[in-house]
């Protein structure tokens, strides 16, 4: 299907996308002029479906770094990776842990305990450091990689 609807990008193909950039556990990134991509191995998200729920999630909380779905890599017949797509902050450095807290708690969270562990009761987010969470020259915030689920308190009282 994705071959079909022109989503499919062979593995050998990803280096096209940009310049190989910092990789962690569970994405591979490629920079641009203008984008960051990330080719996402899917160990630590519980499959496809678990990943589209975090980037859901991360849009609505972030939308300065909303994700964008760009397509599938892989090897053909054997893996697919979802590439995702983000807008690259230029001229950017990592923000400190105090930036980052002003910031959360400026968007309604208080500090859950481990530091970059921040909740607001519908959301627990965490791995809010400065390896994730950039400041520009102006000295906006942008969130470019969290861990994000719903509260289960949050989710009970909705149901």
């Amino acid at each position: 299907m994705a071959k079909a609807g022109g989503y499919w990008i062979l593995m050998m193909q990803v280096f096209d996308l940009g310049v190989p950039g910092p990789s962690g556990n569970e994405n591979d990134t490629y920079v641009s002029d203008d984008a960051v991509y990330k080719v996402n191995n899917l160990m630590n998200n519980g499959g496809i479906v678990a990943l589209l729920e975090k980037i859901l999630m991360h849009n609505v909380l972030f939308p300065d770094t909303a994700y964008q779905f760009h397509g599938f890599a892989g090897f053909d017949g054997r893996t697919v990776q979802p590439v995702l797509k983000q807008v690259r902050v230029a001229n950017a450095t990592p923000a400190t842990q105090i930036m980052i807290d002003t910031y959360m708690a400026a968007l309604g969270f208080e500090k859950a305990g481990d530091v970059g562990r921040f909740s607001n009761g519908s959301f627990l987010v965490w791995d809010i450091l400065p390896r994730n969470v950039l400041v520009d020259a102006e000295g906006d915030i942008f969130v470019v990689d969290a861990e994000i689920k719903r509260c289960e308190v949050a989710i009970q009282s909705y149901k």
